[in-house]
């Protein structure tokens, strides 16, 4: 398969400029991530305990569309892609073409939409992979909510490089987030804000712009509505106002249990590791640090983490 999506002409496909600059960044270190997607798979058949041709996948914010394809490959019977871009969707009816491994099913959509998806025909998934989504998702809430309503046992896998864990990751993390935040996204809020309150003075609209960090458009208004500002977030997450994309949110793990104690589910935290095909010095020193991965106490050396949610 690694040969087969390098043998790909991208440049030739009428895909999007972002969805050919996002593969061609992806394509030197490719047999890296597939080793990361089959890894992920390893472990779902594993804990459902089904031959892959009896499980149901949904691969969740499926992007380039790479995961769905390897999960094919490996034989799961029913692969169910997402995404809610609608570039990238139709980047993946191509290159799930080119590849020969298209996935049995593309929504466009989000959490929502799968789950009425799910109900309209009748499908109920046994397991649900995001690879480097869970960082994004506006409410987690409403996303755990409508995957439980769909399956109350589904078993979940996510991996993050917003790892709360690793010191050099977060201060990486924290550089960009401030970049969005002092860039772009509060002056977003402030303005939309003075756009819907014209009358209101400046200084109570810089108060407001602040205050609604981490906020949509509607709930930025019905915060100020209802007067009540933003308390308590970390200081550095930060969303797109209009979408309600996190730009690569860190939260703590409690956070996670505390979002899934509802549906008495089972977080487990396991390290990720570093590219050891790198070339040189690089993959020496990639290879050494996999084995220090292995000793207990090392989460905070790990280039991301995988998120096990079981109920």
């Amino acid at each position: 398969m690694l040969q087969a999506l390098k043998a790909i002409d991208y440049s030739s496909l009428p895909i999007s400029e972002y969805s050919r600059q996002y593969i061609q960044r992806m394509l030197p270190n490719m047999q890296y991530y597939l080793g990361i997607y089959r890894r992920s798979i390893d472990l779902m058949i594993k804990e459902i305990g089904r031959k892959p041709s009896e499980i149901t996948m949904v691969d969740y914010g499926g992007g380039h569309g790479f995961l769905s394809m390897t999960a094919k490959q490996m034989g799961i019977g029913r692969v169910i892609y997402v995404d809610i871009n609608p570039k990238a969707v139709e980047a993946v009816k191509i290159l799930s073409k080119e590849s020969g491994l298209p996935p049995d099913h593309i929504v466009q959509g989000d959490a929502n939409t799968l789950r009425r998806w799910c109900e309209e025909n009748g499908i109920t998934p046994h397991a649900l992979i995001g690879m480097d989504v869970i960082e994004h998702i506006y409410k987690l809430e409403d996303f755990f909510y409508d995957i439980y309503a769909i399956n109350p046992s589904i078993f979940m896998l996510f991996t993050t490089g917003s790892t709360p864990f690793n010191p050099i990751v977060k201060r990486r993390l924290h550089k960009i987030m401030r970049k969005d935040e002092n860039g772009c996204y509060r002056r977003l809020r402030s303005e939309f804000i003075k756009q819907h309150y014209p009358t209101m003075p400046n200084q109570k609209v810089t108060y407001w712009g602040e205050h609604t960090r981490g906020m949509t458009y509607p709930d930025i208004l019905k915060a100020i509505e209802n007067n009540k500002p933003q308390e308590g977030i970390d200081k550095y997450n930060t969303c797109d106002p209009a979408t309600g994309n996190w730009t690569e949110r860190i939260l703590p793990i409690k956070r996670y249990k505390a979002l899934l104690k509802p549906y008495n589910a089972t977080v487990v935290v396991q390290k990720g590791i570093y590219n050891r095909y790198r070339r040189g010095l690089k993959g020496q020193i990639s290879v050494l640090t996999n084995l220090l991965l292995r000793l207990p106490f090392t989460r905070w050396i790990a280039p991301y983490i995988t998120l096990k949610i079981t109920v």
